[in-house]
């Protein structure tokens, strides 16, 4: 593998902390080095940059301990053949999304996966792939298809701590919405899309959220119906689908007053006064 190979000069970087990389590229006769296409900078000038973010944003160090470049062979001195493997893998269909290629501006340094509270509760392997955390949940439906990583986008509470780390700033709630957009929408190109719980639940929103006097009603038996899971002013174990969310979070309970009751009675008192 590498970190970054360089267009201008054909010279490839790899960056690490222990110098078994270093090793690597020593004892082989036949080197082969296998890279997506997303990590070539145009110009040896370009590196420096790169070279300052990585260390930093990875281990919080200034410089990193080890940096190998190497430009082809070298007669009676390290490898003696050398071939270089440009992997797509999917990589240009990701650039043709005007939002999701952003992914490939990642430099793997892995700050959004220190900061990330959903990665810290379930590790990597929980992702089913190579590239876990926040990246991979952006990174991996785009390379492969979301038919089987469809609840990849969905991981994330969306709290924007990874696009605040992101030294390259990617926009990872961006992309994971844009990818959850996707995936309803593939969902739906099948008829058995139309009749999942999801669809049927929004749809049935839509048309109570859509008209103020169903959305008045709703809120009048949704107070009476929830008295007996209200406790301490939340919904805890609540019925049906709301069983499974209730579990392991706490539903704020409807208030006795709405907003717009609130609001008549509030300029009710300033007339008066």
């Amino acid at each position: 593998g590498a970190n970054f190979a360089i267009a201008e000069t054909g010279s490839v970087c790899v960056v690490e902390s222990e110098g078994n990389g270093r090793m690597c590229l020593t004892l082989p006769d036949v080197l082969i080095t296998v890279m997506g296409i997303e990590k070539i900078l145009p110009r040896w000038e370009d590196l420096g940059v790169f070279m300052q973010l990585l260390p930093r944003s990875s281990t919080g160090e200034r410089m990193n301990p080890y940096t190998s470049i190497w430009t082809g062979v070298h007669p009676g001195d390290g490898p003696q053949e050398f071939h270089i493997v440009l992997l797509d893998n999917g990589r240009t269909q990701v650039l043709g999304d005007s939002v999701g290629r952003q992914t490939l501006h990642c430099i793997r340094c892995s700050a959004c996966i220190n900061i990330c509270p959903v990665y810290e509760r379930t590790g990597g392997h929980a992702y089913g792939s190579v590239y876990p955390g926040p990246i991979g949940a952006i990174l991996t439906p785009q390379l492969v298809g979301t038919e089987h990583t469809s609840s990849l986008p969905y991981a994330s509470s969306l709290c924007g701590a990874c696009y605040d780390v992101c030294p390259v700033k990617i926009n990872i709630p961006e992309v994971l919405v844009h990818l959850r957009g996707r995936v309803v929408r593939e969902q739906h190109t099948h008829v058995s899309g139309w009749l999942d719980p999801e669809s049927i639940g929004m749809a049935g929103l839509a048309q109570v959220f859509g008209n103020r006097v169903t959305y008045e009603a709703a809120q009048a038996m949704g107070k009476l119906a929830q008295w007996p899971f209200v406790h301490e002013g939340y919904i805890e174990n609540g019925p049906g689908p709301l069983g499974a969310w209730t579990a392991m979070r706490d539903l704020q309970a409807i208030p006795d007053q709405t907003f717009r009751q609130w609001w008549r009675e509030r300029n009710r008192h300033d007339d008066n006064a």
